[in-house]
């Protein structure tokens, strides 16, 4: 018995890291999402706190926009329907993450990335079109598309 004791506890010292498999990478590192809008509907408020709601413990979910003023309280306000807790801690001008890496870089319409900001550095950039090449002024098909793409984007990179 003693032996089989002393030899579990080899094999634990030996244990190399460079034999971690993608997935126990993955595990260790908590990957970042910035949402980037135009600000005029605070829509990546809205990404961020729905990405937040199902998946904190896999992701940093971090949103921004690039117009000089976003509105904070109606962004959050159409969450509160459904329960989901809205917070502007991680609301930024896109200016505030310029040094900033994050991993998904989720631009939300295509103003958002037509504004001429420097945008911060990414691993990889996902364009979305919540405006559907219009206008975004229904909220609520905004937000049913934003949580549609959520949870495609949950499908593909969190089961991967």
């Amino acid at each position: 018995m003693a032996q089989s004791a002393s030899v579990g506890l080899h094999a634990a010292e030996s244990f190399d890291s460079s034999t971690l498999s993608d997935h126990d990478v993955r595990l260790k590192h908590k990957p970042s999402v910035l949402f980037l809008c135009d600000g005029k509907e605070g829509y990546s408020l809205v990404a961020e706190a729905i990405l937040a709601h199902k998946a904190d413990s896999h992701f940093d979910s971090f949103s921004a926009y690039t117009s000089n003023t976003c509105d904070v309280a109606t962004a959050c306000q159409a969450l509160r329907q459904y329960n989901i807790a809205c917070s502007d801690k991680h609301f930024r001008p896109i200016e505030a993450y310029n040094c900033n890496n994050v991993d998904y870089l989720i631009a939300l319409n295509p103003a958002s990335v037509q504004s001429g900001k420097p945008l911060p550095k990414y691993e990889k950039f996902i364009p979305w079109d919540i405006t559907e090449g219009g206008e975004s002024s229904d909220r609520q098909k905004a937000i049913k598309y934003i949580n549609d793409q959520i949870n495609y984007f949950l499908s593909v990179y969190l089961y991967r």
